[in-house]
């Protein structure tokens, strides 16, 4: 039976319990809902159920030893710390790390206050324990594109104490606390964000021996830590505050000053427009933004109006300009079941051709990912 305090939450799947399948193998976290991998090199991160019976990615036996789930049957596992000398084993850079994210059910309230809590275990079956594991709250998605990763541009808000070794592989270790939001933070990443050189390390006398290649003389085999996580948990301090956005309105008082006039080559963008990632479903916190469009255009009845949607330049340039066309349309379409005259729009997507600003930050690339809309009738 939830709690209070555990029903007041403002992450999605927070124990990993709601999958799309049974995992078999490792770097399967895509088959856990609302979840997404990232890292600095391949692989990703791992999705352990008990559904798997075969001890491979179960609960409570999998490759990586045993242990029980802090609740339910289900949690996930990312590299911290990896060490190679070796060219025949994993190739890896420096500050290899694994990370899971995933998006809240609302963007953070600047100045309000909030709470995080997760709990996570050393896996049995790996080399070194850490003192490094933290929460990071962004505006929109980090942008690691498995490369090597610049660690000054990622702060957690919560991490774990670095006085703390997290060295107990029989019990679960919560990592929580508190922070007040810049605003519209909407990504929680967990992992390791501090570089190798900072880590302080410990081994922990066992090992991964699961696919190692025996062609590599023992002292030079990749070794890691591990980490188990589970039950994640965000919400506000303040117990009056929504975990979900004000609710959908059915009609929104137009204002000619939050647009602008409806003149014909104006072109305008929409703010706090969110997509589940790398998808072009409209997340519940856009609906917001989308009704004062579909107020603006029953104020001006004669207004035709072409929706545009635009990428950063991640991934190839095929992909982005279908991923922006999808958007784009995804947004007319919810016009449309709104009651907007589906003659009146028009959809295109121009990929990452029309940057706004350099594609050289993560904060950059989240401003080119946008929604634009320009009057082409009055």
């Amino acid at each position: 039976m939830l709690t209070a305090g555990q029903a007041q939450n403002m992450v999605l799947n927070p124990s990993f319990e709601e999958n799309w399948d049974c995992p078999f193998t490792m770097n399967q976290l895509k088959f856990t809902k609302s979840w997404f991998p990232f890292g600095t090199a391949d692989p990703s991160p791992d999705f352990f159920h008990s559904c798997n019976t075969k001890n491979i990615m179960g609960v409570p036996k999998s490759v990586f030893g045993e242990q029980e789930a802090h609740s339910g049957e289900a949690y996930i596992g990312v590299i911290s710390y990896l060490t190679s000398k070796s060219g025949r084993g994993w190739r890896v850079p420096e500050n290899h790390r694994e990370y899971a994210m995933v998006q809240l059910t609302k963007p953070l309230v600047a100045g309000n206050q909030y709470y995080a809590e997760m709990w996570v275990n050393l896996a049995d079956n790996c080399e070194f324990a850490i003192n490094d594991f933290g929460m990071y709250f962004t505006r929109d998605m980090p942008s690691f594109d498995w490369q090597i990763m610049n660690f000054n541009h990622y702060k957690p808000q919560v991490s774990n104490p670095k006085d703390r070794m997290l060295d107990d592989n029989e019990n679960w270790i919560k990592i929580s606390g508190t922070f007040t939001a810049k605003g519209d933070e909407l990504a929680l990443t967990i992992g390791t964000f501090a570089p190798d050189s900072a880590l302080k390390t410990k081994k922990t006398k066992r090992q991964f021996s699961h696919i190692r290649d025996k062609r590599t003389p023992k002292h030079l085999q990749p070794q890691i830590s591990y980490y188990l996580i589970d039950d994640v948990l965000v919400r506000p301090v303040d117990p009056n505050e929504s975990i979900y956005p004000d609710p959908e309105i059915a009609k929104v008082e137009p204002e000619d000053e939050y647009f602008g006039p409806a003149e014909v080559g104006k072109k305008f963008t929409l703010q706090n427009i969110y997509f589940e990632f790398d998808k072009a479903q409209l997340l519940r916190t856009s609906y917001l933004e989308l009704n004062k469009l579909l107020a603006y255009l029953e104020k001006y009845p004669r207004v035709k109006i072409e929706i545009e949607g635009h990428t950063d330049n991640v991934g190839s340039r095929e992909y982005n300009q279908k991923l922006s066309e999808a958007r784009a349309k995804a947004v007319v379409d919810y016009l449309v079941a709104k009651g907007l005259n589906e003659f009146r729009l028009e959809f295109k997507g121009y990929g990452s051709s029309q940057p706004i600003v350099p594609n050289d930050t993560p904060q950059n690339q989240a401003l080119n990912r946008r929604v634009e809309f320009v009057i082409l009738e009055n």
